[in-house]
């Protein structure tokens, strides 16, 4: 995802990622693993090739080139995410937001067995977060019921041990009821200002050219409600 531009991705998971972006070695070694498998009766072999995947991506030493901000959220909070993501394009940074790319629907009427599509879209989650230099979590109530966003929360913060480089917005309310301690190993952003501040910060930190790119949205997404 050095050079890896959702607008420009294949529809050919082979040729999805560039040969410079990072883990695209792993990447290629999954796809054919998961072929070998692709009529297995058991899921066995399928998440074990997993594993292995993980464990190859924790031996890579090497970091991202591009500032590239990772937008966690529960699905039924695309338009906070979208918001969040328009923010850090405009504070310099590129993102990846999965609603916005195009192959992490690659399950929906692909034909692969459940566990294949499954472990695919995982994969995908982990080389984007592989490929990003930054992230932030959106915490509404419904982000308190969801497995997705804690797990990328805690492969974030896995990964950059620096605890400026992940944040987490919090939607009203949310912060003062949250249990969820852990959240607070990174920046708690309280209110849109919060979440820009920390971008500008950080992109400024960085020393990242800005990013390249149009908002692919029609509009502008509305502002957070705090």
């Amino acid at each position: 995802m050095a050079n890896f531009d959702w607008r420009r991705a294949s529809e050919y998971l082979d040729e999805r990622y560039g040969r410079d972006v990072v883990g695209i070695e792993e990447w290629l070694w999954l796809l054919m693993t998961l072929r070998d498998h692709a009529r297995a009766e058991q899921p066995d072999p399928v998440l074990a090739a997993f594993d292995e995947f993980l464990r190859r991506l924790r031996e890579i030493e090497t970091k991202p080139f591009a500032c590239r901000v990772f937008v966690s959220h529960q699905q039924l909070d695309v338009p906070l995410a979208e918001r969040i993501a328009w923010l850090a394009q405009g504070a310099g940074f590129e993102y990846w937001l999965d609603v916005h790319d195009p192959l992490l629907n690659l399950g929906t009427g692909s034909g692969l067995p459940p566990v294949i599509q499954t472990v695919l879209i995982a994969a995908i989650i982990e080389m984007a977060l592989l490929n990003c230099s930054h992230g932030i979590t959106v915490q509404t109530a419904n982000a308190q019921r969801s497995r997705w966003v804690p797990y990328e929360f805690g492969r974030a913060k896995r990964r950059w041990l620096r605890s400026t480089q992940v944040a987490s917005w919090f939607d009203n309310g949310i912060y003062a009821t949250s249990t969820a301690d852990y959240l607070k190993l990174g920046v708690c952003a309280l209110g849109e200002k919060d979440v820009d501040r920390w971008l500008h910060t950080e992109h400024r930190r960085s020393g990242c050219p800005a990013a390249s790119g149009s908002w692919p949205g029609s509009g502008i997404p509305p502002p957070l409600p705090n």
